[in-house]
């Protein structure tokens, strides 16, 4: 076994931002949060901008580096960390700041250590607070860090990088797919740049022949269930995936955080979907996301799942495409009084252009291509995920010998 040191002393120090709330700009410096640390990464995409001066107040006294270790230490995502690889801009609210002095290996290292199921368990045996549980500054300092030989945290944070390293190109080639697929529905439906349509003639806007009509003519819809808690018969080893809006993003899915049963099926408002259904949030925070299920399956009752009519030969992608293009649209129309509401008889009342047979069915097997390649890389991402996750442990304690 390695020996441990406290985290202050394997760290330069350790930090923490702000925890006040800084007013919102339209422009300035990003806010990074909890829910920014995303799969070992900073996503601050969606953080809001913040003065220079609140900026300038912030990073006096935890200012963020590159190589530098960011964990959640309340609120979204606690526990959750990642690694700062490069010269970041941003400042940072409700997060431990871990200085590592611009070491990429101890960075790696203590990343790696946070991230096991052993080093989760201790955090939440270390949370405080009754209302919303946090993890202090001084119980962060004093937290244990395994400190083996640099040479040996190199290796381990190699192997265990290489894996990560190959997870994040293949997400990026799923955005590069992805943003295809967005462009050719976006040309050919949007702009009308479909073969052909050089001598196609127009009228009301849409070419000749296409009409205009609405979803529930062209496509059967239900949603789900959820089966009573208080019976564990329903969801221990359950056979069939039931999907959460959480669990919707854009993608195919092909995998669920839980199954349920046939008794759970049979006693509840839960339904039996057939894959490569459509299935779109009607409310709650990922309102209006979408996905489109690998496998048959079963959903909440939040979602809603959409099937073209078996009379009507239409699009399944087509379908994902007019939903996310339209989803601020779409959003806008829900009328919940504390929260925004989207339900199926709306979902049913939406127009959608029924564009000409052949166009739609090769447009259908051009998206099916790329979708495809999406959901045969993301097997990929969960494969390597596992091999990761199997090997994390392990390696950080030292169970296998790394020579």
């Amino acid at each position: 076994m390695w020996n441990s040191i406290r985290a202050d002393e394997f760290c330069e120090s350790v930090r923490d931002g702000t925890h006040d709330t800084p007013k919102q700009q339209s422009f300035g410096y990003k806010l990074v949060t909890s829910k920014h640390i995303q799969d070992g990464l900073i996503q601050p995409d969606d953080a809001y901008y913040i003065s220079e001066d609140d900026y300038k107040k912030i990073n006096e006294r935890s200012k963020v580096e590159k190589w530098d270790v960011l964990m959640a230490m309340i609120g979204n995502g606690l526990g959750r960390s990642a690694i700062v690889e490069s010269n970041p801009d941003y400042a940072i609210k409700n997060i431990a700041l871990f200085k590592m002095g611009g070491n990429e290996v101890k960075a790696k290292w203590l990343h790696y250590f946070l991230s096991t199921n052993y080093t989760q368990q201790v955090i939440i045996n270390y949370l405080q607070g009754t209302g919303q549980p946090f993890l202090s500054l001084s119980l962060l300092r004093k937290f244990k860090v395994p400190n083996p030989p640099l040479p040996t945290q190199q290796k381990i944070a190699s192997i265990l990088s290489a894996y990560d390293n190959l997870i994040q190109n293949y997400k990026k080639q799923i955005e590069a797919l992805q943003t295809a697929a967005s462009e050719l529905y976006k040309e050919w439906f949007v702009r009308f740049r479909f073969p052909g349509w050089q001598t196609t003639k127009f009228e009301d806007g849409i070419p000749e022949g296409w009409k205009v009509e609405r979803i529930g003519t062209l496509y059967d819809s239900t949603s789900g269930g959820t089966p009573s808690r208080e019976h564990d018969e329903y969801f221990q080893n359950g056979t069939y995936p039931w999907i959460k809006t959480g669990e919707l993003k854009d993608c195919p899915i092909i995998e669920t955080e839980e199954s349920i049963t046939d008794e759970a099926i049979n006693h509840s408002s839960a339904k039996l979907f057939e894959k490569d259904s459509l299935i779109i949030a009607m409310y709650g925070a990922t309102i209006g996301q979408l996905g489109i299920n690998k496998m048959k399956a079963t959903c909440n009752q939040a979602c809603c799942v959409l099937r073209p009519k078996k009379e009507k030969a239409f699009g399944i992608y087509y379908l994902f495409h007019f939903f996310k293009e339209n989803r601020e649209f779409i959003i806008g129309l829900g009328n919940g009084a504390a929260q925004q509401n989207l339900s199926q008889v709306l979902i049913n009342k939406l127009k959608i252009v029924n564009p000409n047979k052949e166009i739609l069915e090769i447009f259908e097997e051009k998206e099916s291509m790329f979708f495809e390649k999406v959901y045969h890389l993301q097997q990929q991402i969960t494969n390597l995920t596992q091999q990761r996750d199997l090997l994390l442990p392990r390696l950080m304690s030292g169970t296998i010998n790394i020579k």
